[in-house]
């Protein structure tokens, strides 16, 4: 099975992205990689990816279903999250 990262989101996307997964778990930017758990790596709660997923939807005009929320642990998966649900949007 191969993994999609989001190879295809543009980089402004990509920084918008990082830069409010970064906000939600109080790091910098730079200190996300796309590999690192957001809960193992950066302690976060289920609250706190909650927060993550509700900031990708307002601040990035997207509609995500909710059963995506299990999926989202990580930069990489962030980005393939919302390459897949910004196809049809206008960010």
């Amino acid at each position: 099975m191969s993994v999609d990262h989001g190879q295809e989101l543009a980089p402004e996307l990509r920084t918008r992205v990082r830069d409010i997964v970064a906000d939600v778990l109080e790091v910098s930017a730079e200190e996300i990689g796309e590999g690192q758990s957001f809960t193992e790596d950066f302690d976060a709660d289920s609250l706190l990816i909650i927060e993550i997923f509700s900031r990708f939807e307002k601040q990035l005009g997207i509609e995500i279903p909710q059963e995506e929320l299990a999926d989202l642990d990580n930069l990489g998966a962030a980005y393939a999250l919302i390459e897949r649900h910004t196809a049809t949007a206008h960010v």
